[in-house]
């Protein structure tokens, strides 16, 4: 494995080795979605493990500009809600960045992969959770989806995303 990599893994596990996803230690959801993102290379992984960092931890831009390049600082900060305490007011802000961004800036292109990867993640867990988080991503999925899809970026993800979205809808 890239050292790179090792690097980043170690550094999200310490600095989410406290929290949990549903109730699992939050590292499972951090390697779902590294394991999406493991096709698209070496820094959309780096940027999986790190994609939460920002947001759930006192981690700062500085600190994983340092570490791992302004590359990945840059991705990991693109995806990074804001500290909004209304959910939906924070996904209309980070759509609103994420929409803007140009596919010919690395940074950007490796957010928008891992971006789809960390929702196809996180619908996968919700098929095996309280339905209110399936239903919850389901009914954000077509303003999500207008910010962060990008033709031929990463098909695979989008059709495994828009089928389990919308075979629930045929139920």
């Amino acid at each position: 494995m890239n050292n790179r990599y090792l690097k980043a893994r170690t550094l999200a596990r310490a600095k989410h080795k406290n929290q949990k996803y549903g109730d699992r230690p939050y590292y499972v959801h951090l390697d779902a979605v590294t394991r999406l993102a493991s096709p698209f290379g070496t820094n959309a992984m780096i940027a999986a493990q790190l994609h939460d960092v920002l947001e759930d931890t006192e981690t700062s831009l500085e600190e994983l500009a340092a570490d791992f390049g302004y590359v990945i600082a840059d991705a990991v900060c693109y995806m990074t809600d804001g500290k909004l305490k209304d959910r939906r007011a924070r996904k209309e802000q980070v759509n609103t960045r994420l929409a803007s961004l140009d596919l010919s800036e690395e940074s950007a292109r490796i957010a928008l992969i891992v971006k789809a990867c960390d929702r196809l993640a996180n619908v996968r867990a919700s098929l095996h959770s309280p339905e209110k988080y399936f239903s919850m991503y389901q009914q954000e999925h077509p303003a999500f989806k207008q910010a962060v899809y990008r033709k031929g970026l990463c098909e695979a993800i989008w059709w495994e995303l828009d089928n389990l979205l919308r075979l629930s809808e045929a139920s």
